[in-house]
Formats: structure tokens, sequence, C-alpha cells
């Protein structure tokens, strides 16, 4: 996880025992930035979801030499789920 102020607070197992990777991040400084997650693992998709961890429709986020990179507001909350291949 990189970005300029932008911190983890959870990383768990999806709540559906799909075996998916859920990574919850804040950004903490009170700027716009953006969150650079990458993972030890291949990922075949990375979604932004809601906290019940289901796929937000308008959800911004792309996927840029294998990191999900995901803009942030200031002090926006951001929950992403991480399917390995």
């Amino acid at each position: 996880m990189s970005g300029a102020g932008v911190m983890t607070e959870a990383v768990k197992l999806a709540e559906d025992r799909s075996g998916d990777v859920i990574v919850r991040f804040y950004e903490s400084s009170g700027s716009r930035t953006t969150a650079a997650v990458s993972t030890g693992f291949d990922a075949a998709s990375a979604k932004v979801v809601d906290l019940l961890e289901r796929p937000l429709a308008d959800a911004a986020g792309e996927v840029v030499d294998g990191e999900l990179r995901v803009p942030l507001r200031p002090f926006e909350i951001v929950t992403v789920r991480l399917k390995a291949r």
C-alpha cells in the first residue's frame, strides 16, 4: 500500500468464504491522493466494494502494472476486494 497519507485499516478474508482478500484503507491527512494497492499474490481482479463487501457500480479505480490505483478524497474510506487467480 502506498500513497501520501494513506493508512491501511484492515486486511482480511471475505465474509462469504470465497478466499477473496478484503483491504480497507483511508486518506488520513485531509488531502486528495491516489492509493496504490499491490499484492504478494497474483490477483485476477480487484473491485471497490461497500462495507458489506458488495461491488459498487460507481467505484473508481484502475489496475496499472499489477497495482490497483484508487483516487481518494480527504478522509475517504475505501474497501477493495481482491480475487486471486
